[in-house]
């Protein structure tokens, strides 16, 4: 092959893809934005089983990273959404915001052409008498002068009939009297809501909005380490399920009522199971290396409820449906390229 063919050669194939990466863009796009569909939504206020209405309701398309479809302000319990532009096999993340507290659906493109689309909001109510904390998951890491510690809450709302519980008082986490700052994560959509928090005084006043059923809340906060250390589990209402992790395993936790427990794929750990705690009350414990320290163990991994099986595995289907786009428009093109080539040789 000739310097001048090698040189058209590669001229060809340099076409060739910049023509395989604008049609696969062009493919790409048409998948997310689908087609143009006439919506109708209808909120309904659970609580009383009248007419509600909404401050904002947004979309978004979750198939992959999260993109806008559109952020709007709507009127009255009944409204249209015209043009709106929908993947019948795609994945959505609706999103009602009534009296500030967010409401999350997670729908099929299919699902938005339900006519209407019911958007199920709640008054809101005070007071605790029906909020519990239901599991708890205390994780320690001890590092050279320092504990660092992860309370992951879920914490329950049975109020009837169904309210989202907002206001004072709000649940309020016990905390060790050295942590300074708490951060706080919480909500049960795609993005989760953050807080900062200072000025602590031994615990932490949790004021998110509590919808019906559990809503998880992380707690992260640091303190000082240091040996025969006491820390304390409590809260404002009931704890009727915890537990306690802690790395390195040479940590020696002592107390009455804690009961030992084994965790598959864990090597360097303690953990143990503690009793229920009573509204107001306490449960402490003492903390103490042993000899012989062990490596510290990776806890703080992501919430298995920060993940979305169900965004999984859309974003799986539509990663199966484009695959093989590129190679089905790449290898006829190469047929026409070698054929020239071939051709190319056999006049000369």
């Amino acid at each position: 092959m000739s310097l001048q063919e090698i040189r058209i050669s590669i001229l060809t194939l340099t076409v060739v893809l910049g023509l395989v990466f604008v049609l696969t863009g062009a493919a790409a796009a048409q998948s997310v934005v689908g087609d143009p569909e006439h919506l109708n939504f209808e909120v309904i206020n659970v609580t009383s089983g009248t007419p509600g209405e909404i401050e904002r309701l947004t979309l978004q398309y979750a198939t992959g990273p999260l993109r806008p479809v559109f952020d709007v302000k709507p009127r009255g319990s009944v409204f249209p959404m015209d043009d709106v532009p929908v993947r019948r096999s795609g994945r959505y993340i609706l999103t009602a915001y009534a009296q500030g507290v967010p409401y999350y659906w997670s729908l099929r493109g299919s699902d938005l052409l339900v006519d209407p689309v019911r958007l199920h909001i709640f008054d809101t109510v005070s007071g605790l008498d029906e909020v519990s904390i239901v599991g708890m998951d205390l994780l320690i890491r001890k590092t050279e002068s320092l504990l660092e510690l992860e309370y992951m809450l879920h914490v329950e709302n049975l109020v009837r009939p169904q309210a989202t519980v907002v206001g004072s008082p709000a649940v309020r986490l016990v905390l060790p009297a050295d942590a300074r700052s708490a951060s706080v994560s919480y909500g049960n959509g795609p993005e989760k809501e953050e807080l900062e928090l200072t000025g602590l005084s031994g615990g932490a006043e949790l004021s998110v909005p509590l919808t019906t059923g559990r809503n998880p809340i992380r707690v992260k906060t640091t303190i000082p380490w240091s040996e025969g250390i006491s820390l304390d589990v409590g809260a404002n209402v009931p704890i009727r399920s915890w537990s306690l992790m802690a790395t390195p395993s040479n940590l020696d936790i002592q107390a009455f009522d804690l009961v030992p427990a084994d965790v598959a794929g864990l090597s360097d750990h303690v953990r143990f199971k503690g009793p229920q705690v009573a509204a107001d009350k306490i449960f402490s414990f003492r903390m103490s290396s042993t000899a012989g320290a062990g490596e510290e163990e990776k806890l703080f991994t992501h919430d298995p409820s920060d993940e979305s099986a169900e965004t999984a595995e859309v974003a799986g289907e539509e990663k199966d449906e484009s695959r093989g786009f590129p190679f089905v428009v790449l290898t006829p093109i190469f047929v026409v390229v070698i054929v020239l080539i071939v051709r190319r040789r056999r006049r000369k």
